[in-house]
């Protein structure tokens, strides 16, 4: 009987149509992780391992796994995965990528109407003073409609943004280093652009590429310098791609009009520069943290697992 091990203890009820005939481990407490010690323990005669929220399974955990044959991440991204070395020891490594779509492209439509439109901020001012104050010319807000749009990486989440964002009446441009799928650019009316004249000419910018040693610190104070000053950034992709104490002193200094993040370079963690500054919206990456998505992410990522259990191939197959 082969084993499958979950970094977690989650719910059986949204599993155990998927392990039947499996030999099931998870830590011994409700929504509990295993220690470091008790997932190389219990990896040791695994076939799957199961990583969820981002759970780490690096090359000495994976040397754990004498038997280990399938590492499955529940989530879009899979950094926390030594995906080279698994590949080097022929072991596959599947993720979640189509089920995490449609809530991070909705969170990040939500962080720019948040951040443009300056909800979060009249939040704060009004539960401080409680009075309901307008000014007749207030040049601090943006409408969306109209304004320019600029994608970085057009893949599945980057594609949604755009065609949320184009419903609201923004025009979509977007800067993909490969061919981006016709009806995608047709759905949204975009234009593909290179990356400088993308910076310089959208009114927001939203991140949407995986994170890898290539983009780490990819929206650097360079990049920055190219945006307009009137300009918002958005980023719902991974913290590390925006190099923080750059994007602190472009709001700082007004280089750009604000930011709104979900992701962060130094989590859990939450800088005070970040959290003190008033032009910027933040949540605790928090994009797919709904239980129904979270549900749909594990039934995807077994799926495929089953799939490749039976001799087929599956649509997230990362290696």
């Amino acid at each position: 009987m082969k084993k499958i091990v979950f970094s977690h203890n989650i719910p059986k009820e949204y599993y155990q149509e998927y392990t039947q005939g499996l030999r099931v481990v998870t830590p011994e407490n409700s929504m509990e992780s295993f220690s470091r010690e008790e997932a190389e323990r219990a990896i040791e005669d695994a076939d799957i391992f199961i990583c969820i929220g981002d759970y780490t399974c690096d090359q000495a955990l994976i040397d754990k796994g004498n038997s280990l044959r399938i590492i499955g991440n529940m989530g879009s991204g899979y950094d926390n995965v030594e995906v080279a070395y698994a590949k080097k020891k022929g072991i596959r490594v599947l993720n979640a990528p189509r089920s995490v779509v449609d809530s991070t492209a909705e969170m990040t439509i939500g962080l720019m109407m948040s951040v443009c439109r300056g909800i979060v901020q009249y939040d704060r001012e009004l539960r401080k003073d409680r009075v309901c104050t307008r000014q007749l010319f207030f040049h601090r807000d943006m409408v969306l409609n109209g304004k320019t749009l600029g994608v970085i990486g057009f893949g599945r989440i980057g594609q949604e943004v755009a065609r949320k964002a184009y419903g609201l009446g923004m025009k979509i441009v977007f800067y993909q280093p490969v061919p981006a799928p016709d009806e995608a650019v047709r759905a949204c009316g975009a234009k593909a652009v290179g990356l400088d004249e993308l910076l310089e000419t959208s009114d927001v910018v939203t991140i949407h590429i995986p994170y890898t040693k290539e983009t780490r610190h990819y929206i650097d104070m360079e990049k920055l310098g190219h945006m307009k000053e009137t300009a918002y950034l958005i980023n719902a992709s991974r913290g590390a791609i925006v190099d923080e104490r750059a994007l602190v002193d472009a709001l700082n200094n007004h280089k750009i009009k604000g930011a709104a993040l979900d992701v962060h370079e130094f989590e859990p963690y939450i800088s005070a520069d970040i959290a003190e500054l008033p032009n910027i919206v933040i949540t605790p990456h928090c994009c797919t943290n709904i239980a129904e998505v979270r549900v749909s992410m594990l039934h995807e990522l077994l799926e495929g697992i089953m799939q490749l259990l039976e001799g087929k191939n599956a649509h997230n197959i990362v290696c």
